[in-house]
């Protein structure tokens, strides 16, 4: 299948993707809108979520904007497995699309700033192949996990597809990495606004989304996979943003996801498009 061929099933397969959710849309009346008209309501909104003990930073009314991307995980014989034979002091395997590693003796980094050690470590294609393409994310970051996303159209990926996930024991050393690489992405449609941070947390308010007496810890933008393709290499990714929500009375953590381009909150996993269908 040619590169044109491949472009335009994906176009027409998120085309028909948006004309399902904007019926949807349609037809469920009591959904939740916001535009600039609706300033006043969107402060009482904010209003409503003190009253209920939701407590959050700032929260940005400006409207980004972003493209559908596609993009195929780097499979066998791809791009990241064809870097391997540069590593150096550690044992690699590559297996279902990531690249596993484990590093010869563990690398000690800081538990405040991880990122200080780890910006020399995935530079050097010896250690991380196609390093450059990473940025450090804090908020994906935790105690256990450092994690470093690959840019694509100046945003992030935010799901394992495009990251470079660094392993910590207990000791605040790097013990190895999981990597996923996303090759040849390609934007699907002219660049598009999207709805704002504040936008998408009220959104998820106004849905039950969002229980009381929690803490919104952040709320970041990036790109998160729509929908796959019958063979499960290729994808269509999407603007979203990724909202991380803390119970107040426990250490209890969820990740949301709203669509940013159409306000609808995303599942974790996405529906799976045969592609023979709309040949």
């Amino acid at each position: 299948m040619n590169f044109k061929r491949i472009q335009w099933i994906f176009l027409f397969a998120f085309l028909a993707f948006d004309i399902i959710v904007g019926c949807e849309l349609l037809f469920q009346g009591s959904r939740f809108t916001i535009s600039n008209s609706q300033q006043g309501h969107q402060t009482a909104v904010l209003k409503e979520m003190w009253a209920d003990s939701i407590t959050y930073t700032s929260l940005s009314k400006h409207q980004p904007s972003g493209y559908y991307i596609s993009g195929t995980r780097s499979g066998d014989g791809g791009q990241l497995e064809q870097q391997m034979t540069r590593l150096r002091n550690q044992t690699a395997r590559f297996s279902d699309s990531e690249l596993n590693s484990e590093f010869d003796s563990p690398i000690k980094v800081s538990r405040i700033h991880p990122n200080y050690r780890l910006n020399q470590v995935i530079k050097s294609t010896r250690q991380v192949p196609l390093g450059t393409n990473y940025h450090y994310n804090a908020q994906l970051s935790d105690k256990k996990t450092v994690v470093y996303t690959q840019m694509v159209k100046g945003q992030p990926i935010l799901n394992n597809d495009g990251q470079v996930r660094f392993h910590l024991n207990n000791g605040n050393q790097v013990t190895g990495y999981t990597q996923g690489y996303i090759e040849n992405p390609m934007t699907l449609q002219q660049r598009a606004t999207a709805i704002s941070q504040q936008h998408a947390v009220i959104w998820l308010y106004r849905h039950n989304q969002i229980p009381n007496d929690s803490q919104i810890r952040w709320a970041i933008l990036g790109y998160t996979k729509l929908l796959t393709t019958n063979n499960h290499d290729r994808a269509v990714y999407v603007p979203t943003w990724v909202v991380q929500i803390k119970t107040k009375t426990s250490d209890t953590t969820q990740r949301l996801n709203v669509n940013a381009f159409n306000s609808t909150v995303m599942k974790t996993s996405p529906d799976t498009v045969n592609m023979d269908s709309i040949k």
